[in-house]
């Protein structure tokens, strides 16, 4: 990824800090959009202090402008795009009968609508610049239910979807399109809800995944080592999904 120009959406906390951190170390400039300002601009001063070009975009990516938007200022910022890496989303802890309808919005559109229209964005971007590489979070609860996460994982499934249209759509341009599914992976939010502790025993590795292991995943299919994989979505689990 040396000399990469790379944009992680969500990238202030969790999996999207670890595969810009991953990243960085591997030689690429990064626009790393979040709406968290508290949490981005010092995680981008950082990066600067160690050398690291970097720029950090405040957006809230739920709406067509906002993402269009975010993704120019990247543009302006960096030049040529390589590579997007679709990770911003959110998800809610609600039992099916309780999502409300405007619960179940704000999860589509923090998790898939603004996926979409970041993708939009930088597919038109980088065919008009000879290729380039979108790698996109998606979740193993696309493939297994959760009762308490019926908006989340349905959601996720539709990044599942628009992962295979995308690659189809633009390989011929160039553009390599795939996703990570992870497993339960230890960040701050998963501790603070317990869901570790339900969900742990049914993972035959017996842990969770640490961030940089997804992270590991996502950087190979955004890299110009991945010549071969489109619209393939890479399930990253401890074997959850097999067991």
């Amino acid at each position: 990824m040396k000399d990469k120009s790379v944009v992680v959406t969500g990238a202030a906390q969790g999996i999207g800090e670890a595969i810009a951190k991953l990243a960085a170390e591997r030689g690429a400039r990064l626009a790393l959009i979040d709406k968290n300002n508290q949490t981005l601009s010092p995680f981008v001063q950082n990066l600067m202090d160690d050398g690291v070009q970097a720029v950090g975009i405040i957006a809230d990516l739920r709406a067509r402008g906002a993402c269009h938007q975010a993704f120019d200022e990247a543009v302006t910022a960096l030049g040529n795009i390589d590579v997007l890496v679709n990770n911003a989303g959110i998800y809610i802890y609600t039992p099916i009968e309780e999502i409300t309808d405007g619960e179940w919005d704000t999860v589509m559109d923090a998790c898939l609508r603004g996926l979409f229209h970041t993708s939009v964005a930088a597919s038109t971007h980088m065919r008009q610049h000879g290729g380039g590489r979108i790698v996109n979070i998606a979740s193993v609860d696309g493939f297994i239910g959760f009762p308490e996460m019926a908006h989340y994982a349905a959601a996720k499934a539709g990044v599942i979807s628009l992962t295979r249209t995308f690659a189809m759509a633009y390989v011929k341009d160039g553009i390599l399109v795939n996703a990570v599914a992870p497993g339960l992976t230890d960040t701050p939010r998963v501790r603070t809800h317990g869901r570790a502790e339900e969900v742990t025993p049914r993972i035959p590795m017996g842990r969770l995944a640490e961030p940089h292991e997804i992270a590991e995943a996502a950087c190979f299919l955004a890299s110009g080592a991945n010549t071969y994989c489109t619209g393939e979505t890479m399930i990253v689990s401890g074997g959850l999904v097999i067991a």
